[in-house]
C-alpha cells in the first residue's frame, strides 16, 4: 500500500535529476517513528498533531486537490517546524522543505494566517528594510529608557491589548553601530566574516561581541558588512519567498565578494536558513556553493582552529569556580538538519562543538538538558503566534 523511497536524495532536499520532487500522502508510511519526537504531539496527544497528519495536508495545498478545513490548518500552523521527524523517518521526507512549500502556496493565494496579526506585518517590513528596522530601534529603546515601559507595564496596559507576553520577551536594544572590522593584532591568522542578521545586531550585541572578541583571541579579524541584511528565514517560513529570495542574493554577493576564509553565525535558526540558500533551485549556482562552503557556527568554528594549550579563563567571571555545572540547550536547529556535506548522516553535529568548547573552561561540568530532542516551543516566530503551545513545551524543559 505504501511505497518504500530507494532514489530519495541523501540530502532530504527535494531535488531530483528530474526536477521538483514533491512526495505525496501515500508515500508516507505512516509508520509512526516520528511521532515520539514531535513537540505538538507531545503535547495534544492527539493523531492531527503528527507529521504524518500534516503531511496528508501539505499534500492537499500544493497540489491543489481537495480544499483544507479551518481544523485542518490550525494544526498544520501548529507545528513548531522543529524537524526532529526528518531526523528519523525512513522515507526521509522533507518536512521542512514541503511545509514551506504548502506556506507559499498559500501565501501567493493570498490567504494570510490568522495569527500573524498587524503588529506581525509591521514587523515583517521592519526587517526588509534596515533604515526603518534602525529607527524602530531607536524608538524601542527611548521606551525602554524613558519610564514609559515602566508606566505601561504597571498600569495594566500592555495586558489590555494582549501584548504583555511578547513586550516581555523583548531584549534592551543597543542603538550603537557595530565597527565594519575589529582586528586581533599582531598574530594574526586570516580574515572572517560575521553575520549579523536583522535582530540579533541590535537585541543581542553581547553574543555578537563576545564572539569578536574571542575571533580576535584566537588570531582572525573579524569583518561586519554593512550591506549585509536579514537571513531570510521568517519571510520563508511565512510563504513569502520572494522577498527571502531577495534578501539571500543580497547576503551572497555581500559575503562573496569579502576575501575571507570563513563566514560565521552565532544564531543557529539563521544558520540553518544560511546554509539553505540555493535549494529553491537546486544550489548549483557557482555563489550559492562558494557562500555555503564557508559558513561556520561560532561553536564550530572556535573550537576547530582553538590553539593547542589555550584554556578559557576569566578571573572576573562568576561562571569560573569549583564543581560548578553548566547545563546545555541544543536548539533544533542545531541538531535535527542533516550536514549538507554530511548528507544523511545524522544531524549536523554543530552542537557537539558547543560542549566541547564549553569544556575548555576550567572546573566547569558539562551536561546536556534532558531532552534535548524534544523542541523548546520556540520555533523562530511561533513562539509569539503560539504562546499556549510555546510556554508548556519550555516549562516542561525547565522543569
Amino acid at each position: 500500500m505504501f511505497d518504500f523511497i530507494e532514489d530519495y536524495p541523501s540530502d532530504n532536499a527535494i531535488f531530483s535529476q528530474n526536477g521538483l520532487y514533491i512526495p505525496d500522502a501515500t508515500e508516507c508510511m505512516r509508520c509512526g517513528l516520528c511521532i515520539g519526537l514531535c513537540p505538538t504531539y507531545k503535547l495534544f496527544q492527539t493523531e492531527a498533531e503528527t507529521p504524518r497528519s500534516r503531511l496528508r495536508i501539505i499534500d492537499k495545498i500544493i497540489n491543489g486537490n481537495t480544499a483544507i478545513s479551518g481544523e485542518e490548518l490550525k494544526h498544520l500552523n501548529n507545528c513548531t517546524q522543529c524537524r526532529a521527524c526528518e531526523t528519523i523517518c525512513p522515507s526521509k521526507m522533507a518536512y521542512g522543505h514541503l511545509f514551506d512549500l504548502a506556506r507559499e502556496k498559500r501565501f501567493q493565494a493570498g490567504a494570510s494566517e490568522r495569527r500573524v496579526n498587524l503588529l506581525g506585518t509591521i514587523g515583517f517590513k521592519l526587517i526588509e528594510h534596515k533604515a526603518l528596522l534602525y529607527t524602530a530601534t531607536v524608538l524601542i529603546r527611548l521606551y525602554q529608557k524613558s519610564g514609559l515601559q515602566f508606566l505601561l507595564r504597571a498600569t495594566g496596559l500592555l495586558r489590555l491589548f494582549k501584548l504583555e507576553k511578547a513586550e516581555s520577551l523583548m531584549p534592551e536594544a543597543d542603538i550603537s553601530k557595530l565597527a565594519e572590522r575589529y582586528s586581533s593584532g599582531k598574530k594574526r591568522r586570516g580574515n572572517v566574516a560575521l553575520f549579523t542578521g536583522c535582530i540579533s545586531d541590535h537585541f543581542d550585541r553581547k553574543t555578537l561581541l563576545a564572539s569578536i572578541k574571542l575571533l580576535n583571541v584566537i588570531g582572525f579579524d573579524v569583518l561586519v558588512p554593512k550591506q549585509q541584511t536579514c537571513c531570510g528565514a521568517v519571510h520563508r517560513h511565512q510563504g513569502n519567498t520572494a522577498v527571502a529570495d531577495k534578501m539571500a542574493a543580497i547576503n551572497t554577493g555581500v559575503f562573496n565578494s569579502l576575501d575571507v576564509e570563513a563566514i560565521i553565525y552565532t544564531a543557529s535558526g539563521c544558520g540553518l536558513m544560511l546554509n539553505e540558500y540555493g535549494k529553491d533551485n537546486g544550489g548549483e549556482a557557482s555563489d550559492t556553493l562558494r557562500f555555503g562552503s564557508r559558513l561556520y557556527d561560532i561553536a564550530e568554528f572556535l573550537n576547530l582552529h582553538w590553539p593547542d594549550g589555550m584554556s578559557l579563563k576569566n578571573s572576573q567571571s562568576n561562571l569560573v569556580h569549583e564543581n560548578r555545572k553548566v547545563a546545555v540547550h541544543e536548539p533544533c536547529s542545531q541538531r535535527n538538519v542533516p550536514k549538507p556535506e554530511l548528507g544523511n548522516e545524522g544531524a549536523w553535529n554543530r552542537h557537539q562543538h558547543v560542549y566541547a568548547l564549553l569544556e575548555k573552561i576550567p572546573e566547569l561540568t558539562v551536561i546536556p538538558l534532558p531532552d534535548n530532542q524534544i523542541c523548546c516551543g520556540a520555533g523562530g516566530i511561533h513562539m509569539l503566534t503560539h504562546p499556549e503551545i510555546a510556554g508548556p513545551l519550555r516549562n516542561a524543559k525547565l522543569a
